[in-house]
C-alpha cells in the first residue's frame, strides 16, 4: 500500500500512466483546469518522482453521477419500467460487482435484495421524479414510449 494525496495512478498495457482524479461540484461543466492538472501531477510526483518526465498526452473531465444523500440509486424508480443503477459518484468502478449482483436480482425477482433496500430511488419520495434534474430523462422516456 502506498499512501499519498487523493489520486490514483493506473498503468496501462501500452506503457501509458493514467493519473486521476479531481472532484469538484460544478454541474455539467467539464472544463479541465490548469490548477486541477497541477495538483494531480504534484501529488503524483510525490509518489513517483519520474512522472514529470513522461509526456502529457491527454486531459479529460468526466461527470460522476451522485445522489442527494451521496448513496447509490438501485432498483425501481417512480417512473414505471425504469430501473436505476446510478449515483455511485467516485465509487462506480469499485461498486460495479455488487451493483451488478443487485440489479441481476431485481431483474430476475422484481425485488431489491434486503441489503440493497436502503438504496432504493424511492427513498426520496415521488416528488424526486418530478424534479427539474429528471426532466431530460422523463422527456426521453416519454418519447420512447409514445
Amino acid at each position: 500500500m502506498v499512501r499519498g494525496g487523493p489520486l490514483y495512478l493506473v498503468p496501462r498495457e501500452n506503457g501509458e500512466l493514467v493519473v486521476g482524479a479531481t472532484s469538484e461540484e460544478l454541474g455539467w461543466d467539464t472544463t479541465v483546469t490548469a490548477g486541477g492538472v497541477y495538483e494531480l501531477l504534484r501529488d503524483a510526483h510525490e509518489l513517483v518522482p519520474g512522472i514529470t518526465e513522461l509526456p502529457l498526452t491527454e486531459t479529460i473531465a468526466g461527470l460522476r453521477p451522485g445522489s442527494p444523500d451521496n448513496a447509490p440509486l438501485l432498483g425501481a424508480s417512480a417512473l414505471p419500467g425504469l430501473l436505476m443503477a446510478t449515483g455511485h459518484f467516485r465509487n462506480g468502478v469499485l461498486l460495479t460487482p455488487v451493483t451488478g449482483d443487485v440489479m441481476a436480482h431485481v431483474l430476475t425477482t422484481g425485488e431489491l435484495p434486503e441489503e440493497a433496500r436502503p438504496f432504493t430511488p424511492l427513498r426520496f419520495g415521488p416528488a424526486a421524479a418530478a424534479s427539474p434534474s429528471c426532466a431530460p430523462m422523463r422527456a426521453a422516456l416519454q418519447e420512447q414510449t409514445a
